[in-house]
């Protein structure tokens, strides 16, 4: 009786800590990065093109990892929190460029349709280069400690 039983709960999904760091920058450049009129148009249009590809992969990339809510939350305004000084420009292409390093090596085409959407977005934001790669390296590791200390 008791194996039959041992045998019929569900199994326990743990997630690698990559596929979870992804789907948190997908959160953050999906519901937190917003492009307005006071953008150049090159920038304009490159977000076009991403917000395009978040709208229509955004279901199924977040499914592959449902997270808590609240947790995401959580983490989403520590991020807000822990960017750097700068102009609004120069931080969301931290952002972005953090979403990019997040996405560049994930096993799935799509997460490097995503990454290669948000470069573009990022090389029009970060125009003078001063963002790539240190500001953003440095947001990345510091959300995986947030990320960990929350658990």
């Amino acid at each position: 009786m008791r194996a039959a039983l041992l045998r019929q709960r569900p199994a326990v999904v743990v997630h690698a800590p990559a596929a979870i760091e992804r789907v948190l920058w997908l959160a953050a450049v999906d519901r937190c990065l917003r492009c307005g009129p006071r953008d150049a148009d090159e920038v304009r249009a490159a977000y076009r093109v991403l917000r395009a590809l978040i709208d229509r992969a955004a279901p199924s990339l977040y499914a592959q990892v449902p997270i808590d809510a609240v947790r995401e939350s959580r983490w989403l305004v520590a991020a807000r929190g822990a960017l750097p000084e700068g102009t609004p420009a120069e931080r969301a292409a931290t952002v972005v460029w953090a979403a990019v390093g997040a996405w560049t090596d994930a096993p799935n085409g799509r997460w490097g349709a995503l990454a290669d959407a948000a470069a573009d977005l990022g090389d029009w934001l970060d125009v003078g280069g001063v963002i790539l790669p240190r500001r953003a390296t440095a947001l990345r590791e510091t959300m995986v400690d947030v990320w960990e200390a929350g658990r």
